[in-house]
């Protein structure tokens, strides 16, 4: 089983919640100062192992530039960017240098992709 971590604002369609909603567990809504989007909704997902690769592709596409969503279990940490996501430890190692370079790329700031948690 995954968590999963979507914040809804991160999405370009907020359509794609639609897919996720057979695995929805909890949503935490949170004041973010000085951002674009100053209240962000946090929505936690229980994925099932099998199901996690399907909605990784979709995801890909609807999570927006400067953003990225975030899965993990013990022994996988799945980070999705838009256009590419990335299987990794889940404790930083150098499995994690691709991503974050890929991170740079799509305009997540370093500080993010650098320190993904293992909680949503």
């Amino acid at each position: 089983m995954f968590r999963m971590g979507v914040i809804e604002e991160s999405l370009e369609n907020s359509g794609a919640l639609d897919i996720l909603k057979p695995f929805f567990y909890s949503q935490r809504i949170e004041e973010v100062v000085d951002d674009a989007f100053p209240l962000w909704h946090t929505n936690e997902y229980h994925v099932p192992d099998e199901k996690i690769n399907d909605l990784v592709f979709i995801l890909e596409q609807q999570v927006k530039l400067t953003w990225y969503i975030h899965a993990f279990n013990e022994e996988k940490l799945i980070v999705i960017f838009r256009g590419k996501s990335f299987h990794i430890s889940p404790h930083r190692d150098d499995t994690w240098n691709a991503m974050i370079e890929y991170g740079d790329m799509v305009k997540v700031e370093r500080r993010y992709s650098e320190s993904i948690p293992l909680r949503v």
